[in-house]
């Protein structure tokens, strides 16, 4: 590698920004002029923009290591995952130093992730660097349980990562419900975490819904964060928001939706377009209804029904569309499926894990830094 030493500056800088980011860190300590190309801002954004033709799957699962202590696993699967391929996955070794087995994902941009417990703790991640960053404390949540059991107390269950393309910084945004007694609530408030100023402030912005649970179902996607929830009067929404004008809105589903409760709700992407799954919560063998979102010119949401997979055995939820016909998707007992969609052949993949606990996301691997307050902005 020293003969790279003596090549000319340009032909160095494009040798490296093709190569993957677990190369360069080890690079670094190599010259003091590696170390500041690999830091420099404009590299990294560079680097990343030669990364998006490498993408990968990043799957978290939750297992029992041979210790018996119950963990999360996040892996990387290379792409193509096509059904006649083998497969290739490579085990990320975090370093761990809390209990991360109730951590879920919250959202993933430019090779950053977002982890919470959605009690208190946030974490920012760069699984290819392996960099670490804990939040600073919430300023809404209240740091202390109520003394008395109807006492005044706060919960989150609306946490979404993104970037912002406006201001080309990255931000968490969380919302934070606050009740007294049996149920009297009061109005939701709103805090948003700016990474390059690595501080929390509160913004004054109506929320349209109260956020709950879906099986793989909350996502960012092109500036804009996706959640499921409802309304004060019943109706069930897609919540979402906007990273650059920090603003909720709405999304109204497919009216056969409504009042389904039995049923399961899960988002994703295929061929670019937001596509929502609807199938039943129970049962071995089940059907997946596949709906397109589609917008008008005046910034209107429709739905159109594109297709049904199934009915299939033995199937938990979908996952991720790794192309524009293969799904990935989770198994009743643990196990994840590759399914094509248009010639319904199913191949299992080597991965095992606790059932109802995989999470999946296309994952660009970058060098992008997740620790806070260094006013670093990124041109992507």
């Amino acid at each position: 590698m020293a003969c790279l030493g003596i090549l000319p500056e340009g032909v160095m800088i494009e040798i490296f920004s093709r190569l993957p980011p677990e190369s360069l860190i080890r690079f670094k300590c190599v010259r003091k002029s590696w170390y500041a190309l690999i830091n420099d801002p404009k590299f990294k954004a560079k680097h990343f923009s030669n990364s998006l033709q490498h993408k990968h799957v990043l799957l978290k699962r939750l297992v029992t290591n041979n210790s018996g202590n119950k963990q999360n696993i996040f892996s990387f699967l290379k792409l193509p995952l096509s059904i006649g391929r083998s497969l290739s996955v490579s085990d990320i070794d975090l370093p761990f130093d809390e209990d991360f087995r109730f951590f879920e994902i919250r959202g993933h941009s430019h090779g950053l992730l977002c982890l919470t417990d959605l009690r208190k703790d946030i974490f920012l991640c760069n699984p290819s660097t392996r960099e670490f960053h804990k939040l600073p404390p919430s300023i809404l949540l209240l740091t202390e349980p109520p003394v008395e059991p109807d006492g005044y107390d706060s919960s989150t269950n609306a946490v979404g990562f993104g970037y912002d393309s406006k201001s080309r910084d990255f931000k968490v945004v969380r919302v934070v419900d606050f009740v007294e007694g049996p149920g009297y609530f009061y109005p939701p408030r709103v805090e948003i975490y700016d990474l390059s100023k690595d501080r929390w402030r509160e913004i004054e912005t109506p929320v349209c819904g109260h956020v709950f649970w879906a099986p793989c179902f909350e996502m960012y996607h092109e500036g804009t964060y996706y959640w499921w929830a409802d309304t004060e009067g019943g109706t069930e929404i897609i919540q979402t928001f906007d990273m650059s004008e920090e603003v909720f809105g709405r999304i109204p589903v497919p009216e056969s939706f409504q009042g389904t409760g039995d049923r399961y709700r899960s988002l994703g992407v295929l061929d670019g377009s937001i596509v929502l799954f609807h199938y039943p919560s129970r049962g071995d063998e089940r059907s997946f209804d596949m709906w397109e979102m589609e917008k008008d010119e005046s910034g209107g949401v429709s739905w159109s029904k594109l297709l049904t997979i199934g009915p299939v055995s033995g199937i938990e939820k979908p996952l991720l569309f790794v192309s524009s016909e293969e799904l990935l998707m989770e198994a009743n007992e643990g196990q994840v499926i590759l399914y094509n969609i248009r010639s319904q052949q199913v191949k299992e993949l080597p991965i095992e894990g606790h059932p109802a606990r995989f999470q999946a996301t296309l994952f660009v691997k970058s060098l992008l830094s997740v620790k806070g307050g260094n006013n670093m902005t990124y041109e992507f």
